[in-house]
């Protein structure tokens, strides 16, 4: 009755290999996932620190890659949740973080669904969260392309993808080997089953990438990171969450011989330029920090926090690049009344230069 009239996903579960056994679907074990933490400097704020060893879930737990083969699968909205037959939602494949499973976004999203399209052949899902955002693009989505081909699933008729307006996800889908003419865009509403759906584990925690996910995205954006001694990077913010102080800081800074970049203007390959071997970034929290990835083995990440968040994205990533970290809480800014993170995170923030100069020596002796 619900899969003819309403169409909509009745529960989630937390073990599709398990489901691939039960129903007897093809299923490609890709080994144990691995998260690495970075090595934290001394002149980390203490608290702030533990606060982002507190948010990192993904740490000791014991989780399987995989890939599966999932007759009539379907994929329901921009957020391409994958939806087994009888409205089972794979919640390890489309995961919704930090909610219990009963409260998925899929399950109370709709109160009734479009009937889905059939698609043909058979279909491999990219798509996942934060289809608007560079960071989610990069960490959750596009690795799921090689974990399809390490499974050697890839011989598909299409790549289903979330529509979307962020200009760069089809230069990033291109770098990664994937034909305009081969995506299958999903959006706000849409529906569809295929005929075989791969589908493949999420790359790691929601906001957590693992060495595995860094060493896909290096190969597939391919940059000379040979350290480059004394090249130091202010990555600056053009839009919310600015420091608000930064021409305060500008003397402190090119004292210890840092280049300020905005990457807001830059196209892809310059954004990566920007940060290509360096040996230490200094940033406040946000997305221009996905490019971690391509500084010097070893480098140095310093992140300014907002005061009233804490998001330990770049804390994990650092770690899964092998790189050191330092942290520095923000002052200001954030109301106290501040309604949520979320809100803490949009609004811009002061950096103590005294603090900071601390941090910078500590970090750079």
């Amino acid at each position: 009755m619900n899969d003819r009239v309403f169409a909509l996903p009745v529960k989630a579960i937390d073990d599709t290999p398990e489901l691939c056994a039960a129903r007897g679907w093809s299923l490609v074990d890709l080994g144990a996932r691995v998260e690495r933490m970075p090595e934290v400097l001394a002149c980390t704020d203490a608290r702030l620190l533990a606060r982002l060893r507190a948010e990192v879930v993904g740490l000791g737990r014991e989780r399987r890659m995989f890939a599966a083969v999932v007759p009539d699968g379907r994929v329901h909205s921009h957020a391409c949740t994958a939806i087994a037959r009888q409205g089972i939602v794979l919640a390890d494949v489309s995961p919704h973080a930090r909610v219990p499973l009963h409260l998925h976004r899929a399950l109370s999203g709709a109160v009734v669904a479009r009937q889905p399209r059939r698609l043909a052949g058979r279909s491999a899902l990219v798509g996942g969260i934060g289809h608007r955002n560079f960071y989610h693009w990069l960490y959750d989505s596009l690795p799921r392309i090689g974990l399809v081909r390490d499974a050697g699933l890839d011989a598909v008729d299409r790549w289903i993808v979330p529509a979307t307006e962020l200009a760069v996800a089809r230069e990033l889908l291109a770098r990664a080997g994937i034909a305009a003419e081969k995506l299958e865009p999903i959006g706000r509403g849409d529906h569809v089953v295929c005929d075989e759906l791969v589908v493949t584990s999420a790359p790691g925690e929601v906001c957590e990438p693992t060495p595995r996910t860094v060493d896909f995205l290096r190969a597939t954006l391919p940059a000379d990171r040979s350290r480059i001694a004394g090249k130091r990077v202010y990555i600056a913010r053009r839009g919310r969450r600015r420091i608000a102080n930064e021409g305060a800081l500008a003397d402190l800074l090119r004292r210890f011989g840092f280049t300020t970049v905005a990457m807001e203007d830059l196209s892809l390959d310059a954004q990566i330029a920007s940060v290509a071997g360096a040996e230490t970034i200094l940033a406040p929290h946000g997305a221009a920090l996905s490019h971690l990835m391509h500084a010097g083995d070893g480098a140095t990440l310093i992140e300014c926090m907002p005061p009233g968040y804490c998001n330990a994205s770049f804390f994990v990533l650092a770690g899964a690049c092998g790189l050191r970290y330092a942290a520095l809480a923000g002052e200001g800014g954030a109301d106290r009344g501040a309604a949520n993170a979320a809100a803490a995170s949009s609004r811009d923030f002061v950096v103590d230069e005294s603090k900071l100069e601390q941090t910078l020596a500590a970090a750079l002796a």
